[in-house]
């Protein structure tokens, strides 16, 4: 029963809990239900609210004005209540980075005075939630919006910090001074001063470090201004750096500066640029960590070099860095301050470092990784660094090790890797030094490095280094480098880019293929004076010192090499010079030049541009010479009429050049100058055309052209010349003084045969054009040994006969002008000028003066019709015919020496008021009018007066065989005869003579003789033979009539079956005139009686045997005349007389007119 009782009470009480456990769950189901209810509500509330405020925001800032009191009133707070805050208005809008943030616009910080300290377009304040909770409006974390802010570096090394203004600071630093003159700057008026963070700060080594972070472990245990400020910074603006030690001045934009103390405690700093396409930022903190150590990290991403170098102060040094850099630094010090851990990594990534000036050279960095690691129980850095730059490679470990004791100096080792050089492209094989060992020292208390010791090598190379840097004033360089035997490529690839660049950049593009048998090189310099900008290098700081052998030299491009040159090279800080021992250039066709004495100076390498200046001597061949000059880069400059393949003989030259060392030199930036000997010297076509000989000769060249002077043959023509080429005009200067013959004047072109010839002497000085046949000389031309017939017309002169002409000489291709023209010798003066074509044809010419004799009163013009005849004037008062006639009577030389020319056409007018002739006679009022074509007289007009009254009038007439006759007839033909120096003992008679025109036909030309009534006076044999007659003696011999026939060639009068009638006697005649031996030789009979004895010559058959012919008699006497025209001799043969007939023809005196006797040579002067 008992058991049942329990039974039933266990299963009511099992009811009952089963009955409240259900109740308690339904309850439990409600309340979550309800709580789930509210948070939704909630929550939709708080969405739709924030997604309000986002889109409110969007639209624009929420103006918060209510709260601008409590805020102001915050941030005086943090002040210290001594400042006053000026605030435009509160608003909340989103950042620049897309929060919501509480923003103060317009904000204006002053003192007490009403001066502004620091002003910002907004500020950013973050409100303490405790303070908000007590009641306590108060800022926890404070961001100047888009502010400026500049940070002063004073000339007393002060900073000072202003924001918005530059009357107040807002913060001031002092630079470290010793301990007993420690204490905190006073700031202006309102102004917090920067106390320091205690005595301990200013100790060295450790125990300052330390005191430094106890500093920084007080700010995490309350926040930056001692209570719940946790953050300040600058958010999108701008910061300046003014460094008025140096008057320098830098602008960052967009920056954001941030320093704060993280939840776990510590410092962390932060500073970014936004800018684009330039972002990188810098981040560092100091954490506690247990056992009271600190941990230090600084991360630097992309930070630009030139903006590090200048946060550390390296801005004076000349260098400049354009490229990115990654810094990881990580390290922990202990509780003394001592460095317990250090390890981290420098990335460069692409770039370039140089010198301040592009000048200087630069050097592109492909890559750059620099780790080191800290090794405590060695008290050692480790450096292994791998560096690409410029196509080079590094592979090489540091190690730094530290001083045993403060003060000592850092030790320096470098090596266990290999240094890999390229050459920048002009090699496939790179230079590998696998050899390298530095020992330097490190002294930071004095600013200076010490190189002890360095070597670079491979088993072919090996170069010694020692020197050092001293930075603790003007950066200093001290290097010693020496080196042996290498090639000349090895060199360039060690040669530094940056190292005078601008020999380095000549000496990489003109100098191959050497052996490099010594380098010395000595530096003690400032860095300032080592770039391209800055104060020249001092003498005394720099010294180079090469030795080569096998060197292959391009001067100039395009250019020969010079091979085989031996140079020693030796340089200072300004100047830099090359010796050349021996070299030989070879030209493209093989021909090869000697050099030898060669110096290459560089008076001033500092100088831009850098001009060297050159002198060497040169041997060789004329051709090698001549190629040289001809080629491209000095043809210009030279102007050089040498052909090579024309050209002969040896030269000795010394050269002096000046080059400007560009990589691209013009023309006009090259200077020279040559000295040059000639032997056996020749060369065709030099001047004028010519080909010019010479045993020996000298020219002088520079800028400014050339000169060639010395005794040669031109054409063969053996003178003294002189030769000028001057740049940039288009005619060259000549003098030139020698003896031309006919056949020099014949290859110049100044051919005037038969009317000039003989040698004659000349001194020409003028310009001669570009083409050698345009030119302007001034002549003087001594014409004493030169013949002269019509060189102008009348104008004769035998050799040896003294004359001169001056005149101007104007050549050209197509025309030869004499100008100024002045002829004097032997009473002749002329006058004028000439012009002659291109054929030697006289186009014009203007005699104002034209005196052939002493006396002579004329002037001359001639020139050219449109026909092509010549139309001549003739004018004046007196002129002395004396020499035309004997010209006239001798006829051209030309017609029997070969001259084929042809005759020039000529219109002749003359009139002149009296022609002098031979024996006092003259032609009076003389009216000439002559045209000649083809050689033949076309038209004649002549009217003189003669003698007392006659006249002698001319023209052409018909002749019995249809052809144009030649007319002339006189009252006084004893005038003419005398005027003409024919005969000078007739007196009267009336004269006509009929011939043949002449012409330039050599073709004998036939004539007629008549006169009539005619006496011979003077003529003491033929006195004689008529006193002897029965008519008895008179004073003279009177005649009725005379006929000759006649027969003229050039210089020759031939007569026969001459007749001579008279009262008294008569006379045959027969012979022959030679005006150019002026000669006379006639022989005949002298018939006395004539009417009489004549009839017995007349009669049938018996007359021939009676009277010796139809034009003798039956007595005669035979005769000759021979002699000089001007006094020939008359001679008889008295046996003659008794010889009747045919009998008396044995008795004749001998011919004359056979062809035994050839003419005489061309003599017109007798």
């Amino acid at each position: 029963m008992l058991r049942k009782t329990r039974r039933s009470i266990g299963r009511v009480s099992v009811a009952g809990c089963v009955a409240a456990s259900w109740l308690r769950a339904t309850m439990r189901r409600r309340l979550v239900r309800r709580i789930a209810a509210a948070a939704a509500v909630l929550v939709t509330v708080v969405v739709v609210a924030l997604v309000s405020l986002s889109w409110r925001l969007s639209r624009g800032p929420i103006s918060l004005d209510l709260a601008t009191p409590w805020l102001v009133e915050a941030i005086e707070d943090k002040l210290g209540g001594q400042q006053r805050v000026q605030v435009g208005g509160t608003q909340i809008e989103r950042s620049e980075g897309g929060r919501t943030s509480l923003r103060l616009r317009d904000v204006v910080l002053r003192d007490g005075d009403g001066t502004v300290v620091a002003s910002a377009p907004k500020v950013e304040v973050a409100i303490s939630g405790a303070g908000l909770l007590t009641g306590h409006i108060r800022a926890e974390r404070v961001s100047l919006v888009g502010a400026e802010v500049s940070v002063r570096v004073e000339t007393d090394g002060k900073v000072t910090v202003f924001a918005g203004g530059d009357k107040r600071p807002i913060a001031i630093a002092v630079p470290k001074v010793p301990p007993a003159e420690v204490a905190a700057v006073p700031a202006a008026p309102g102004v917090s001063a920067v106390e320091p963070p205690g005595p301990g700060l200013l100790q060295t080594g450790a125990d300052g470090f330390a005191a430094m972070l106890a500093w920084i472990d007080s700010l995490g245990r309350t926040g930056l201004d001692g209570r719940e400020l946790t953050e300040i910074g600058l958010k999108s603006g701008t910061l300046i750096v003014e460094d008025q030690r140096e008057g320098r001045r830098w602008t960052f934009d967009n920056i954001d500066v941030s320093l704060s103390r993280p939840q776990p405690g510590g410092v962390q700093f932060t500073i970014q640029s936004s800018q684009t396409g330039r972002h990188w930022s810098i981040n560092a903190s100091a954490t506690p960590t247990k056992a009271d150590r600190h941990r230090i990290r600084v991360e630097a991403l992309r930070v630009p070099a030139k903006d590090l170098l200048l946060a550390l102060r390296f801005a004076e040094l000349p260098i400049k860095a354009d490229l990115p850099l990654s810094v990881r630094l990580q390290t922990e010090i202990g509780p003394t301050g001592a460095l317990e851990l250090l390890q981290g990594s420098i990335i460069a990534e692409t770039g370039m470092i140089g010198g301040n000036d592009a000048a200087d050279g630069t050097i592109p960095v492909q890559h750059a990784a620099i780790n080191f690691e800290w090794n405590a129980s060695r008290r050692a850095l480790l450096v292994p660094l791998q560096m690409a730059l410029a196509g080079n490679r590094f592979t090489l470990l540091a190690q730094v090790d530290a001083p045993a004791k403060p003060g000592d100096p850092w030790r320096v080792q470098l090596g266990g890797g290999s240094m890999v050089l390229a050459d920048g492209g002009r090699r496939t094989t790179p230079l590998v030094l696998n050899r390298v060992q530095v020992n330097a020292r490190f002294d930071p208390a004095k600013r200076r490095i010490h190189l002890d010791r360095g070597e670079l090598g491979n088993s072919e190379t090996s170069i010694a280094l020692s020197g050092g840097f001293d930075y603790s004033g003007s950066p200093r360089l001290m290097l010693g480098l020496a080196a042996r035997r290498m090639s000349l490529a090895t060199m360039k690839q060690l040669w530094p880019s940056f190292v005078s660049p601008n020999v380095r950049n000549w000496v990489m593009e003109h100098v191959s293929g050497a052996t490099i048998e010594r380098v010395d090189v000595a530096i003690n310099a400032p860095m300032e004076v080592l770039g391209s900008v800055g104060p020249p290098i001092p003498d005394d700081a720099l010294s180079i010192a090469v030795l080569t052998s096998g060197s292959v030299l391009r001067p100039l491009e395009s250019l020969p090499e010079i091979r085989d040159a031996d140079l020693n090279v030796r340089a200072t800080g300004r100047t830099a010079t090359v010796k050349l021992g021996h070299g030989t250039v070879t030209m493209p066709s093989g021909r090869k030049l000697t050099m030898s004495d060669g110096v290459f100076t560089v008076p001033d390498t500092h100088a831009t541009p850098t001009m060297s200046h050159t002198q060497f001597r040169m041997e060789g061949t004329v051709a090698a010479a001549a190629e040289l000059l001809a080629m491209e880069r000095l043809r210009a400059a030279s102007g050089s009429p040498l052909d090579p393949a024309t050209s002969r003989g040896n030269i000795n030259a010394r050269v002096t050049l000046g080059i400007p060392l560009l990589k691209d030199i013009s023309q006009a930036a090259i200077s020279y100058a040559l000295d040059v000997d000639f032997n056996n010297f020749a060369a065709d076509r030099m001047i004028m055309g010519q080909r010019v000989e010479a045993a020996s000769l000298r020219l002088s060249a520079d800028n400014m052209g050339y000169r060639v002077k010395g005794d040669v043959k031109i054409a063969g023509a053996a003178a003294s010349l002189e030769y000028r080429v001057r740049r940039g005009q288009t005619e060259d200067e000549i003098r030139l003084q020698g003896v031309l013959d006919d056949a020099t004047r014949d290859r110049l072109g100044l051919d005037l045969a038969p009317a000039l010839t003989g040698p004659v002497s000349i001194k020409l000085a003028g310009r001669i054009g570009a083409n050698s046949k345009e030119g302007r000389f001034s002549v003087e031309a001594d014409l004493t040994q030169a013949r002269l017939d019509d060189l102008l017309p009348g104008l004769v002169k035998p050799p040896a006969k003294p004359a001169r002409a001056t005149f101007t000489l104007v050549t050209r291709p197509a025309m030869t002008r004499l100008e100024d023209l002045v002829f004097d010798g032997s009473g002749s003066i002329v006058r004028g000028s000439i012009v002659v074509d291109g054929s030697g044809n006289v186009v014009s010419a203007n005699f104002p003066v034209f005196s052939l004799s002493s006396g002579d009163k004329m002037s001359l013009k001639t020139e050219r019709g449109n026909s092509g005849a010549m139309l001549a004037t003739l004018r004046g008062d007196v002129l002395d015919g004396r020499q035309f006639m004997k010209t006239i009577m001798a006829g051209r030389p030309s017609e029997d020496k070969g001259h084929k020319a042809k005759p020039t056409d000529l219109d002749l007018d003359a009139k002149v008021g009296a022609i002098a002739g031979h024996h006092g006679e003259a032609l009076r009022g003389l009216e000439l009018k002559l045209s000649r074509r083809d050689g033949r007289i076309r038209n004649f007009a002549l009217k003189a007066n003669i003698g007392r009254n006659a006249t002698l009038i001319g023209s052409l007439r018909p002749r019995s065989s249809g052809r144009q006759g030649l007319h002339l007839e006189t009252d006084d033909a004893g005038a003419l005869f005398r005027f003409t120096d024919t005969y000078s003992r007739i007196t009267g008679g009336r004269m006509t003579v009929t011939m043949d025109p002449p012409s330039s036909d050599p073709a004998p030309k036939q004539g007629i003789l008549n006169i009539e009534n005619f006496a011979v006076r003077g003529e003491a044999t033929l006195d004689r033979i008529v006193a002897g007659a029965a008519s008895g003696p008179g004073s003279g011999v009177e005649f009725t009539a005379m006929r000759v026939d006649f027969t003229r060639t050039p210089g020759h009068l031939s007569i026969r079956d001459g007749v001579v009638r008279g009262p008294v006697i008569g006379a045959t005649i027969d012979g022959a005139i030679d005006y150019r031996r002026d000669e006379v030789r006639m022989r005949g009979t002298f018939v006395p009686l004539f009417g009489l004895n004549n009839m017995f010559g007349r009669l049938p058959i018996v007359g021939l045997f009676l009277g010796g012919g139809s034009n003798e008699g039956l007595v005669g006497i035979t005769y000759e005349v021979v002699g000089p025209l001007s006094a020939p001799l008359l001679r008889v043969n008295p046996i003659s007389a008794v010889a009747p007939g045919f009998i008396r023809k044995f008795f004749e005196f001998p011919s004359t007119t056979g062809p035994s006797r050839p003419p005489a040579a061309f003599d017109s002067t007798r």
